[in-house]
């Protein structure tokens, strides 16, 4: 079988973002062409004179052609420039390897800082907050700077809020290391109860008596007002007409007054004359003593 596809390329794939893995292909196709050479080493000088061809020279400079040929095949468009501006296999070696690793820097001081900044916002559930802390991890790693089981689960407990203080200082000052997965699960425990905890609270706390206190009254409804005079809607007992029409006819009656009068004022105002007359009897017999008729 063909070292090479259908159009002349190495059968990998060619560089992108990955260049660790591209480097790895790369060096191993070209060790299998017996290229490797054209990359590791300069140029040898000419031992000639300048009329008479050197055999080492013109060996190396087919090696180096084809090996640059490679790792221009290799290479997406967007590297092409970088490949394509270099005259040696080295140089184009080399160009590649400068430019992805000043990314490399530049990605890992922005991850280093990232753990530091790791904090979990209220929106945010622990699922989500100790996989972004994995995601980072998992970077640094790519980047060459593994972070261990315990540097971990300590990061993740120094992002969390206040309410998970009292497993945060249990946790913290545990004499063995800590096991990411494990911290993980108390934490899932944690914020599950804290979402029970928090929707079993009665619903009158004083956040709730609060926005009621602060809540605009209802306007008075006079409609619904019952007058204990008329016995209809829409007014009160001062405010009644018919009281008032009744207490004008009651004054113009002889003996009336009203129903204030004590005297007058029609049945009412008769049954409590009535009762007063036989209050007054009931008390004079008992200051007299009883007589039997």
């Amino acid at each position: 079988m063909s070292d090479h596809g259908r159009f002349g390329g190495p059968r990998f794939a060619q560089l992108d973002d990955d260049y660790k893995v591209w480097e790895a292909y790369q060096r191993a196709q070209l060790k299998k062409d017996k290229l490797l050479a054209a990359v590791v080493t300069d140029r040898p000088a000419s031992s000639s004179d300048d009329k008479k061809s050197d055999p080492v020279v013109e060996t190396w400079d087919a090696m180096n052609k084809a090996a640059l040929a490679t790792i221009q095949m290799s290479v997406k468009p967007v590297h092409l420039n970088t490949v394509t501006s270099v005259d040696t296999a080295m140089e184009a070696w080399d160009a590649l390897k400068v430019m992805f690793e000043a990314r490399d820097i530049a990605q890992l001081l922005r991850l280093m800082d990232e753990p530091s900044s790791l904090k979990k916002s209220g929106d945010v559930n622990i699922i989500k907050f100790t996989s972004r802390a994995k995601m980072i991890r998992d970077e640094l790693a790519m980047l060459g700077n593994p972070v261990d089981n315990n540097t971990l689960a300590l990061l993740v407990l120094s992002g969390l809020p206040a309410e998970y203080g009292m497993l945060r200082m249990v946790l913290e000052n545990k004499e063995t290391k800590l096991v990411f997965t494990d911290v993980t699960a108390k934490l899932l425990y944690v914020e599950q109860r804290n979402i029970t905890g928090g929707s079993s609270k009665p619903a009158g706390g004083v956040k709730a008596q609060a926005s009621a206190a602060a809540a605009p009254k209802k306007p008075f409804d006079k409609k619904a007002v019952l007058c204990f005079s008329c016995n209809n809607k829409g007014h009160m007992q001062r405010d009644c007409n018919k009281k008032k029409v009744d207490e004008v006819k009651g004054k113009g009656k002889p003996g009336g007054g009203g129903r204030d009068a004590g005297q007058g004022g029609g049945p009412k105002a008769g049954a409590a004359l009535a009762y007063t007359a036989s209050t007054v009897l009931a008390g004079s017999s008992k200051a007299h003593g009883s007589t039997r008729w």
